[in-house]
């Protein structure tokens, strides 16, 4: 079968061309497409022709033109189209200057025999050099864009980012700023709606970002929901967070997929070019700093960054190294704050409080460590101690006070550590080995966490708790009132007390909305047949107003701050002679 061939014959005498198309045939090629040109002009307009050309065959010299003139046409044009001289007047020389300038092989006129092996081997060789061609710009492509959405990557934002600050510093007065974007809960639309419409979800957003954005400013994708913005020629930051403003807009508008809605919103940290940054690295990374900050927020999302949360950034990953090292070194302790029966006045239980004194820092607010903890996932082998350490104390004390058998213990339980699937294990090796009854043990939980869990695994959540339940250990809703939770879920849960969060009893407390929450949370827990734990008591006037209302225990400075074990030692020591 032969094989089709566009061939561009640069010759002055038809009849060679005739000679050459004979030739061509007879070798097993089929010239679909041909066309003879004798001049630079003529030339010139063929090589620009749609279709393109498989071979050049060119005569070496002819009245107005010749070899040396085409291949300079050629390059000019920068095609790579194999090149063949056919002639009968060329020299040795003038051949071998051909090829530098370009020609892949030169035939003699008189002896076309190889000619067809010669067209064979170049338009193979130029197959195989497109090929290679596009695959190098595929790269090219790909180390620049993005394949799902098409967008410019960070590479490509990079370079484009360097470009701007070498600019800047030649033209000063001309202010850019770096925007980084995050889809906000793009998680879960991922997990709800599967990995093919979650893709659609991305392209649709970097459709509509790019709607939004005008030229000379630039997008690019950074990584899964994460975009990064250029902004070029801005006149203040008032101009870049207005932008950002209208970001948010755009993402009020719900997204169609395929017949699904979708809702999103985003943060973004924003970063202005006059900083004294040289790094396009350095840009990026106080742009995702000040994002993050805009995570934080429930309104207006987006952060302009300054200095100081670059240093906040440190500190707190020199707070997280630190926090590993005192694990490791056992430099945490524990403090036991009593918890107090409101009839009898009675120390009924303790709560154990982690404590940490920074040998730099001195102590350092659990409110600053424990969400590093749990963010870290250092909250697992820290919070197993602390439970370790709180029921071993607790079975000492009443092996040594017997007055204090009766004596519990409430140990926070993060929601980390209550998604650990070692927890019950942990927890039954723990009392066998310290000799502890279950129903000696507290567990509290956060309202928020557990209203969480509820929502989305309601199946696993309960099954823990009952499992928990079964052991005879007491399970309480921390922080109760500040995590909106269902009545229905209060309804099946297996919890037995309810812990009023101390923002209820501030110094409002006695006449003000305050006392109506408590009053009504003090009902609920009578309803569900929950004791009730008041946390925070002050002042005498609200010792008064929860034993009116009949809460059950409360905790707070008015009793007693957290202590060491020293100086519960000397209170049990004191109980037991007056006992005596």
């Amino acid at each position: 079968m032969s094989q089709p061939l566009r061939v561009l014959i640069v010759e002055d005498f038809p009849d060679d061309v005739e000679l050459l198309l004979f030739e061509l045939q007879e070798g097993g090629f089929f010239p679909i497409h041909y066309e003879r040109v004798d001049s630079a002009e003529a030339m010139r307009t063929a090589l620009e022709a749609p279709q393109g050309w498989d071979i050049i065959i060119c005569d070496h010299c002819m009245r107005n033109f010749n070899s040396l003139d085409a291949l300079a046409l050629m390059k000019e044009k920068g095609l790579d189209i194999p090149f063949i001289i056919v002639s009968g007047t060329i020299s040795e020389a003038l051949a071998v200057s051909a090829m530098k300038a370009g020609a892949q092989d030169y035939v003699y006129k008189g002896n076309l025999t190889r000619l067809i092996p010669a067209v064979s081997r170049e338009v193979k060789e130029a197959k195989v050099r497109q090929e290679h061609r596009k695959t190098q710009e595929r790269l090219k492509y790909l180390n620049s864009y993005d394949h799902l959405t098409g967008l410019p990557n960070r590479n490509f934002f990079l370079n484009s980012l360097r470009e701007c600050i070498d600019n800047n510093q030649k033209h000063s007065g001309e202010l850019f700023a770096v925007l980084f974007l995050n889809v906000d809960r793009f998680q879960m639309i991922k997990y709800s709606l599967g990995q093919a419409l979650s893709e659609q979800f991305l392209i649709a957003t970097a459709q509509r970002l790019q709607e939004w954005l005008k030229s000379p400013h630039l997008l690019a994708r950074m990584r899964g929901d994460e975009f990064i913005i250029l902004l070029l020629d801005i006149k203040d930051a008032r101009q870049a967070l207005d932008l950002a403003d209208e970001i948010h807009q755009a993402f009020s508008k719900p997204f169609n997929l395929d017949g699904r809605v979708v809702y999103s919103t985003s943060s973004i940290g924003i970063v202005l070019g006059n900083i004294d940054y040289q790094n396009p690295e350095d840009f990026l990374r106080a742009a995702d700093i000040a994002k993050h900050h805009a995570q934080k927020k429930t309104t207006s999302r987006s952060v302009l960054y300054d200095a100081s949360m670059q240093r906040r950034v440190s500190e707190r990953l020199q707070l997280e190294t630190d926090l590993q090292q005192a694990i490791q070194n056992q430099e945490l302790y524990l403090h036991y704050q009593p918890i107090v029966s409101l009839e009898t006045g009675e120390i009924t239980a303790f709560e154990a409080l982690l404590r940490w004194h920074h040998p730099t820092r001195g102590l350092i607010s659990p409110a600053e460590f424990i969400p590093l903890a749990e963010e870290t996932g250092l909250i697992i082998p820290l919070g197993q101690w602390a439970l370790s350490q709180a029921c071993q104390r607790l079975r000492l004390w009443q092996e040594e006070f017997p007055h204090l058998s009766a004596l519990s213990m409430s140990v926070n339980l993060s929601g980390v550590q209550l998604s650990n699937p070692d927890l019950i294990k942990q927890i039954d090796e723990l009392l066998e080995s310290v000799g502890l009854c279950g129903d000696s043990l507290k567990l509290e939980i956060t309202e928020s966490f557990l209203m969480e869990n509820m929502i989305e695994n309601p199946l696993a959540a309960n099954q823990i708790l009952k499992q928990l339940k079964e052991r005879q250990i007491k399970l309480c809703i921390d922080d109760f009132g500040t995590g909106y939770s269902s009545l229905s879920y209060l309804h099946h849960l297996p919890i037995d007390i309810l812990k009023i969060d101390r923002s209820f009893l501030n110094s409002k407390t006695e006449k003000g909305k305050n006392s109506e929450i408590v009053k009504s949370i003090v009902n609920l827990a009578k309803d569900l047949g929950l004791a009730l734990v008041a946390e925070g008591i002050e002042t005498e006037k609200q010792l008064t107003m929860l034993k009116q209302l009949q809460c059950d225990y409360g905790q707070g400075y008015l009793f007693a701050k957290p202590l060491d074990v020293h100086t519960l030692y000397q209170l049990f020591d004191q109980q037991a002679k007056s006992l005596n």
